[in-house]
């Protein structure tokens, strides 16, 4: 199953053929290079390991006030890498031209829409609040040759994602949950037919259920499934008008 295979399975002991890698940002070398590096610094770096380290620090990550939490400011809370291949894939099928990413942290997530972004030809704009965050994306986007493709804006996204004026193609949410649903909603006249809202750690959402409740069955305008990863689950809505 493809949940089975690991990082980097996919590419064979030599070097993938040339004519792949054109057609393929994800499998460049210096985008690899620098995936593989910042996914073994999330691994090491790990919420669980940070809690133990902080004295009184008893809830998850995500029930923390990101704003003031300093698990949120210093540790990656990054997708792994399935979860990458996931939206890159998605990125590319949809051929995406313009993504919109709440959430951008150390910039994991941001280097695999960016990568698909590369490849259709689109720009990538993400958030951040930690302005040291947003620092570290950036030059890890450097390192993989993405820089030119992505705004990092810093600050509350509320603010900063506010006048996103372009039709947006691809909405990944994987910041604050409690800013899920706002954010949605501030973004949702800027949403096509046809556009996807992807939105990480969906087990992880406030329990009165309000954001899959509004893209959820009952929707008149989202089209939505749940997709599992090791981390948790993701919700996949399709923009139906």
């Amino acid at each position: 199953m493809f949940s089975n295979i690991p990082y980097g399975a996919a590419l064979s002991s030599s070097p993938p053929d040339l004519e792949i890698v054109m057609n393929c940002t994800l499998l460049r070398a210096d985008v690899a290079a620098t995936l593989k590096r910042e996914h073994e610094a999330a691994k090491a770096t790990s919420p669980a390991g940070a809690a133990q380290s902080m004295p009184g620090l008893n809830q998850p990550a995500h029930k923390l006030d990101f704003r003031t939490s300093e698990i949120h400011r210093v540790n990656y809370l990054a997708i792994g890498p399935q979860m990458g291949r996931f939206l890159y894939n998605t990125a590319r099928a949809v051929d995406a031209r313009h993504i919109v990413e709440f959430g951008t942290s150390f910039g994991i997530s941001t280097m695999y829409l960016a990568a698909a972004a590369a490849d259709s030809g689109g720009r990538v704009v993400g958030s951040e609040f930690h302005p040291n965050k947003a620092e570290k994306a950036r030059a890890n986007l450097a390192d993989a040759g993405l820089s030119d493709l992505v705004e990092i804006r810093v600050g509350d996204a509320l603010e900063t994602l506010a006048d996103v004026a372009e039709p947006i193609d691809l909405l990944f949410l994987d910041g604050s949950k409690d800013l899920y649903l706002e954010i949605l909603k501030m973004l949702e006249d800027r949403l096509k037919p046809g556009s996807l809202v992807i939105c990480d750690n969906a087990d992880h959402l406030p329990q009165d259920g309000s954001f899959m409740q509004y893209v959820g069955e009952k929707s008149p305008r989202y089209l939505t499934t749940l997709v599992g990863f090791k981390k948790g689950l993701a919700s996949y809505s399709l923009v139906l008008v």
